[in-house]
């Protein structure tokens, strides 16, 4: 029997036809002579250590025969064997182009350039004879999914893209052209179909301060942005051909190419690929990077079209920030460098994605890539909020017996503040959260002040520990001399602080600092939050900051509930104070309380887990060091192992498992106390490839087993973002493959946990993906509907949120979503769901945005013989849905989501990068 709902992803089959074939230059072994060569002259003129950097030449490839180009296999080290392109290159134009790249990169003066320079690489390379081979040949089956060299993929994507090109989008009355880049993506490049904006019709009816700007002409300039479509060949669990997947970005342009990272130049040629330009440097010192600068020097000379205009006595490009880009786009066009404020909001919204789904499957001939939605997603006692408040948890009669299961007979809550009006605002949000409005108007100070039977709140002024400065070496004394540190045995200590913190405001400041000769400090240098965070912890103390109180949107869908007490009263005052209650929300997080609901998530229906179990997340991550100069820090590997234990009762106990700083091994803890030990100490240094960091997480399972109570086994989440290339069969190629008995694959432990004897090892891994880098975006809900005739036929719906299971596969699901917003009540929160940005003209709407489905992926890789996934499946989802602290869901399970917040709690976690992100969807 069908499924009665059905969705489709905005991502299409291909097949042989579709994606062509491919050219082989198959490079004589002499290349493994000269390459080294000119490898080391190139070293020896730019200190470089590492190879030649031929994406410079591969753009010019790409640029001057309208193809794709890919040198592989690719080596830091090594010269590579083949060059791949999409259709042949004439020979000549293939020599010349190199002959230009190598004296490029040889800093030959631009004046001495000649195409009679002798360069043995260009003899060897265009004296080759290409050999036109099927694409389709190259991908491999490798149990339950495909595998291919990275060239295959690349080539795959750039077929599909040019077949999306050729075909004309009609949509909302108007004809849409796309136009190919280099990197085998497409742009609207269209003047007529750029979408348009200012601030000052954006923000007229807003009380929204607009940026403060310098140009005073600022709330009437014109923006501008434009639709980005992101093509990939990509490969999904259980299917055995490659799928293309279309992902739609809103990038909006910039007015100047000061401290761009990303930019496009149309030439002459109206049918010619996009020049995808990169830069680097900040502000009125933004420059060409180098690999483009190599490509744009080769290209130049074989067009004779200069990308940036030269003045008569110039010999390079000219500083980017001499470019005006303050008009209409023209053939240089930029990504704002930043994302912030911005008078064209982010998102194509869900009507485009449908329609974009309908043109990609008729321009490609293919069909979109199908799911069967699954029953057992939905389920009763998910967190709720009673205006803000979880009265569920915090009016439990079992409250004690909550607190004790998560490791302290009670709480005490430290209130640090330096403003009055703080002080009084945390005050009232404590009194009401634990139903104390008689406390709301007066709760003494540096003195115990119960909340209920197993919660105390002690508040005191810490003006100096939290003001922000460059006193951070003062710091620890004035933690020192806080009141209420001497807690009575079996007392969590948690801090709710005071701060202010303005992301826009840091953000201009920031920028200003690095300008040459800038006076100006960078406020993160100055910022009290990760000094306090650490010292409090060495002291014992889980820290929470609440930021200014900053009026929410009220739904107006929402009823106003009668004030029948004075708790209700406060609760209406407080009610749009949405920061300061999950500033509380994740305090309780903190402290690892876990509502015994927990248990009726997981069992509830048919496909619920009855068995107890232990559910574990493994998340990690690397973080790259802070670049110092010329120096740069060792880079920080964090991996953090958080379980649910079952116990009497539906309670739980959630645990955590701390790595020692300095050696193997560790121990677990409960979730607080080892969230407080690791805030306490700096970030361990380490890389995803180090051999010893599988079984180090293998041990950490071993020792589970001694706080198993109950359970009779546990499941392993896995955060698929970071660990696909430690463990083997968490790839997709490796998928269906069997672990040798000793839980290898290749020599490798095959997944975690396997190293363990059977008896030891998980019952069930999945992995679990959130975000569009792996995903597919979901595009058309389908439901099976019987009509008049009694004949069964799919009726078309806007929305769902079921679990899906994955056509052609028995392990792979999608978990499909809406955003929080897009349910909200607010004016414009559904923007986007008729029609497409094309056909509003609401300046507010097109400020405002515009959402749509979203999408996790569930894989379930191990599970014992004769067990059903979906089972599995359902209890991941179940997971995502029951937010322990959270009003809503998670991206990702509950253990996992715990561990992501262990995480970004450290105050050595990168808040800020090294390169602003530029502002798309």
């Amino acid at each position: 029997m069908s499924a009665p709902t059905r969705m489709s992803l905005l991502a299409v089959h291909t097949d042989e036809n579709l994606l062509g074939t491919t050219h082989l230059y198959p490079l004589p072994d002499k290349i493994g002579k000269a390459w080294p060569a000119l490898r080391q002259m190139y070293r020896g003129i730019t200190g470089s250590q590492g190879n030649l950097p031929y994406a410079g030449l591969l753009t010019v490839l790409r640029a001057i025969g309208y193809t794709c180009a890919t040198l592989y296999p690719q080596s830091k080290e090594h010269p590579p064997k083949y060059l791949a392109t999409s259709r042949p290159i004439d020979r000549d134009d293939l020599h010349d182009a190199i002959v230009l790249w190598e004296q490029a990169l040889l800093q030959t003066d631009r004046d001495k350039f000649s195409f009679a320079y002798q360069s043995e690489i260009a003899d060897l390379i265009a004296g080759t004879t290409p050999e036109e081979t099927s694409l389709w040949e190259h991908f491999t089956s490798t149990g339950n999914c495909i595998d291919a060299p990275g060239w295959v993929w690349r080539a795959a994507s750039w077929a599909v893209a040019s077949r999306l090109a050729a075909k004309h989008w009609e949509i909302d009355g108007r004809t849409v052209r796309f136009r190919l880049d280099l990197d085998g993506n497409l742009l609207v490049w269209d003047p007529d179909l750029l979408w348009t904006n200012t601030w000052a019709a954006a923000y007229s009816d807003k009380d929204t301060e607009t940026p403060d700007e310098e140009n005073p002409e600022w709330k009437n300039r014109i923006h501008y942005s434009t639709l980005r479509l992101e093509v990939a060949a990509k490969s999904y669990p259980g299917l055995h051909t490659p799928v293309a997947a279309v992902e739609p970005i809103v990038s909006r342009l910039g007015n100047t190419l000061r401290s761009a990272r990303t930019g496009w130049f149309a030439p002459r040629a109206a049918d010619g690929p996009l020049l995808k330009l990169a830069f680097g440097g900040y502000g009125e010192h933004t420059h060409v990077d180098h690999t483009t600068r190599l490509a744009l020097d080769a290209w130049t000379r074989l067009h004779g079209e200069a990308v940036f205009p030269r003045a008569a006595n110039e010999t390079d490009f000219l500083a980017p920030s001499t470019c005006d880009l303050s008009g209409a786009p023209g053939n240089l066009r930029v990504l704002i460098p930043f994302s912030g404020a911005y008078s064209i909001g982010k998102g194509f919204g869900m009507y485009g994605h449908r329609e974009l789904a309908r043109y990609a499957s008729t321009a490609l001939g293919q069909q979109l890539l199908e799911t069967e939605q699954v029953a057992g997603r939905a389920f009763g006692s998910r967190r709720t909020t009673d205006q803000g408040r979880d009265s569920v948890l915090l009016d439990d009669p079992r409250l004690g017996e909550i607190l004790l299961t998560a490791g302290r007979e009670r709480l005490r809550i430290l209130v640090l503040y330096r403003h009055q009006e703080q002080r009084t605002r945390m005050q009232r949000l404590l009194a009401y959260h634990y139903n104390r409005p008689d406390l709301a108007a007066r709760m003494p100070e540096a003195q115990s002040v119960p909340l209920n039977d197993h919660v105390e709140a002690f508040l005191q002024p810490a003006a100096d520990l939290l003001r922000h400065g460059d006193h951070h070496m003062q710091r620890p004394g004035l933690a020192w001399q806080l009141h209420g540190l001497d807690a009575p045995e079996g007392t969590r200590l948690l801090a709710l602080c005071e701060t202010e913190y303005d992301a826009k405001a840091w953000g201009r400041q920031r920028r200003e600092s690095r300008k040459t000769g800038s006076t100006t400090i960078d406020p993160y240098e100055l910022d009290a939050k990760p000094h306090a965070v650490r010292e409090l912890a060495r002291l014992g103390v889980l820290t929470q900051f609440l930021t200014p109180h900053k009026p929410g949107r009220r739904n107006p869908r929402k009823k106003d509930r009668e004030i029948t007490n004075d708790l209700d009263r406060l609760g209406r005052e407080l009610e749009g104070d949405h920061r300061g209650h999950m500033a509380v929300a994740d305090l309780h997080r903190s402290a690892g309380l876990i509502h015994p609901r927990l248990t009726d998530a997981l069992t509830f229906g048919p496909n619920g887990m009855k068995e107890p179990l232990v559910h574990v997340g493994l998340h990690l991550r690397q973080q790259l060091g802070k670049r110092r100069g010329k120096l740069t820090d060792p880079p920080r590997l964090i991996w953090t192992l958080v379980a649910l234990v079952p116990g009497p009762d539906k309670l739980w106990q959630p645990l955590a498992y701390l790595p020692n700083a300095d050696a193997p091994g560790g121990v677990w803890l409960d979730y607080a106390t080892a969230n407080t030990r690791h805030r306490a100490r700096p970030l361990p240094e380490g890389r995803r490839k180090d051999a010893q960091l599988p079984r180090s997480i293998d041990k950490a399972l071993w020792e589970l087993g001694l706080f198993a109570n109950a359970a009779t086994g546990y499941n392993l989440y896995v955060s698929g973002d970071e660990a696909r290339s430690i463990w083997p069969l968490l790839a997709n190629r490796h998928l269906g493959r069997t672990p040798e008995p000793d839980g290898t694959l290749d020599k490798r432990p095959a997944l975690p946990g396997f190293t363990l004897s059977a008896d030891q090892r998980p019952r069930a891994v999945l992995r679990v993906t959130a975000g569009n880098d792996h995903i597919a975006t979901p595009a058309l809900i389908e439901r099976l509907e019987k009509t008049d005739e009694e004949e069964a036929e799919y009726q078309e719906r806007k929305l769902s949120t079921g679990i899906f299971r994955m056509s052609g596969s028995t392990h792979n699901f999608i978990l499909c979503n809406l955003p929080q917003q897009y349910t909200g009540g607010s004016r414009h929160s559904r923007a986007g769901e008729k029609y497409t940005r094309w056909a509003s003209a609401s300046a507010e709407e097109q400020a405002e945005t515009w959402y749509s489905h979203t999408a996790t992926e569930i894989s379930v890789l191990h599970l014992p013989d004769g067990h059903a996934p979906a089972t599995y499946a359902v209890a991941a989802a179940r997971l995502c849905d029951h937010a322990l602290h959270w009003n809503y869901r998670t991206r990702y399970p509950a253990p996992i989501h715990l561990g992501i917040q262990m995480d970004k709690d450290h105050w050595e976690y990168r808040r800020t990068v090294e390169e602003e992100s530029e502002a798309e969807n």
